[in-house]
């Protein structure tokens, strides 16, 4: 099955050249921010040179570009301060508002990062107004309904909106906390946002963030929805189930995840519920990371409790390992936070859902903004695992069909335990800047990096 990925920004200008001062903003405003015209690809790379996230200037050594599993304050906390001076992440998802924010912190005042929780909040929302839809919460009737309502005529930007014009008996199209979802049949959104963070002198994420807005054209055959009801099907509540990584590689993730489904469930009952149930109810789960048995674990005690649907995992490694499990069990599964293209056509019996898009668009964002930066000769440090794999791929796509060259990819096992001649072919390969495509051990890799010489920024 094909991707085609179109990038919106000043101009469509292909896989390759991204406008990335499009959709320039500050993650503590008010509003997202959207894209604005431009009159030719040449305006739109002056536009580039000059936007905010462009400014790396502080970098003093090899330019170092993260993305979503290593890009949050987490990270900054295990490296000397300077580190990471400079160094751009992307994450998935649209900006992050202020009174969102806020609310979030009310859930959980202790969060440090927000990364994914909009997507967390909108996978609640979503299952809620398909089974409100559907009258059911069977996992294969909600289904049935996510692409209806995401690509309906009445665009709603919230749970008790939607559940108005469903009330009115209109057609509508739930734009979220993470933007516009439209879902296609397989499962994936067609829409989405990516934003480019850059660290400041502290380790610390600078509040101004670029946005740009993507499209994946979808083209090929989607999974039918054909499965059975799950066991909690008809019993009055509408009981989710999470399935988020509490520890493990991407345990920086889990908490704004989970104050994410929180708040959403809170907003939910705020509006009324959802009709014709009596309750929605809560059963909280750690998908840990693949090196355990943890997830297997956790979907084994969630499954026989009833739940409707699960939201997770982070990982997509964390999700493959327990997909059949869910599906056959005829539980819906949503999440937050996978990216591997190989989730699209993976056998789900329709039931897998992700609010994150897949990697074919972060990868071409990270590959173009590589280039657009300036740097042509590029190493790409990934994860063997499939969410490594996949976006190394749509990196190293993008990177070369943008004139530029891959003069090292290394593939590393995450486990190990020293990752010094991982960099060492990295730095024999002369490259003018590193992609790192990891998790929790991407701090061990960048002080190796640091070590050799060709770090971001020589330890302060």
């Amino acid at each position: 099955m094909k991707r085609t990925t179109v990038l919106k920004s000043a101009a469509v200008l292909g896989v390759a050249s991204l406008a990335l001062a499009a959709c320039g903003g500050s993650s503590t405003s008010s509003e997202s921010s959207a894209a604005a015209p431009a009159e030719s690809s040449a305006a739109a790379s002056a536009a580039a040179s000059e936007a905010p996230a462009s400014e790396a200037a502080a970098s003093t050594g090899t330019p170092l570009y993260l993305v979503d599993g290593n890009t949050g304050n987490a990270l900054g906390e295990k490296l000397p301060a300077g580190t990471l001076n400079g160094v751009k992440g992307t994450i998935p998802g649209a900006e992050n508002t202020q009174d969102f924010k806020d609310a979030l912190l009310e859930v959980d005042p202790e969060l440090i990062d927000f990364a994914y929780a909009p997507e967390s909040y909108d996978a609640v929302v979503l299952a809620a107004l398909g089974a409100a839809k559907a009258k059911s919460d069977a996992g294969v009737d909600i289904a049935k309904q996510l692409v209806p309502i995401t690509n309906g005529t009445e665009v709603c930007n919230d749970y008790a909106g939607c559940l108005a014009l469903l009330e009115e008996g209109k057609e509508f199209d739930y734009n979220g906390r993470s933007g516009a979802v439209n879902f296609w049949d397989a499962g994936d959104p067609t829409s989405a946002s990516i934003g480019v963070y850059t660290f400041g002198p502290d380790n610390v994420l600078m509040p101004e963030v670029t946005y740009m807005e993507g499209e994946i054209v979808p083209e090929g055959e989607a999974n039918a929805i054909d499965a059975k009801a799950g066991e909690g099907a008809g019993d009055g509540v509408f009981k989710i189930g999470t399935f988020l990584p509490v520890t493990g590689n991407l345990a920086f993730l889990g908490p704004p995840e989970v104050a994410g489904v929180k708040l959403a469930i809170k907003d939910i009952e705020a509006a009324g519920g959802i009709p014709g149930f009596d309750s929605i109810e809560l059963e909280e789960g750690d998908s840990g990371d693949t090196s355990t048995n943890t997830g297997q674990q956790t979907v084994k005690r969630l499954l026989p409790l009833g739940i409707d649907v699960l939201i997770g995992a982070a990982s997509s490694g964390s999700t493959l390992s327990v997909l059949d499990q869910v599906t056959n069990a005829g539980v819906l599964m949503i999440s937050p936070a996978n990216t591997s293209p190989a989730l699209t056509t993976a056998p789900d019996k329709g039931l897998y859902w992700r609010t994150a898009p897949s990697d074919v668009l972060q990868g071409a964002f990270v590959g173009s903004m590589v280039l657009q930066d300036g740097y042509t000769k590029v190493a790409i440090m990934s994860l063997q695992d499939s969410y490594g794999d996949g976006l190394n791929a749509n990196v190293t796509k993008a990177v070369t069909e943008g004139g530029g060259e891959v003069v090292a990819n290394v593939v590393y096992d995450p486990k190990a335990t020293d990752f010094a001649a991982d960099v060492a072919k990295v730095k024999a390969a002369g490259a003018e800047a590193i992609v790192l495509i990891g998790f929790d051990e991407s701090a061990q890799i960048i002080q190796e990096l640091v070590k050799q010489g060709i770090g971001p920024n020589a330890a302060s």
